[in-house]
């Protein structure tokens, strides 16, 4: 069993998340939605790129308990320091 319940794979041109115990050849659907065959291959580093699915990355958020973009910003000022 994982650590987490999902975890992200490159398909379709996006980093999607699925289910963490899908193995290769397995058919399952990313969180999003999208169905798919989890491929036997790795995925390649340019694929690691690829920009992550915005539907995944909310579902995952709320799955785990974590805020969603944009988070709340502090309304403390800091000071711009010139070195």
């Amino acid at each position: 069993m994982a650590l987490r319940p999902f975890r992200w794979l490159p398909h379709n041109g996006r980093r999607h998340a699925i289910n963490a115990d899908a193995t290769p050849d397995d058919h399952t659907a990313t969180l999003c939605g999208e169905e798919l065959t989890v491929p036997a291959s790795r995925a390649t580093k340019d694929e690691w790129c690829w920009p992550t699915c915005p539907r995944c990355d909310a579902a995952w958020r709320t799955a785990e308990g974590i805020p969603t973009f944009p988070r709340r910003t502090s309304h403390k000022q800091y000071p711009i320091t010139m070195m």
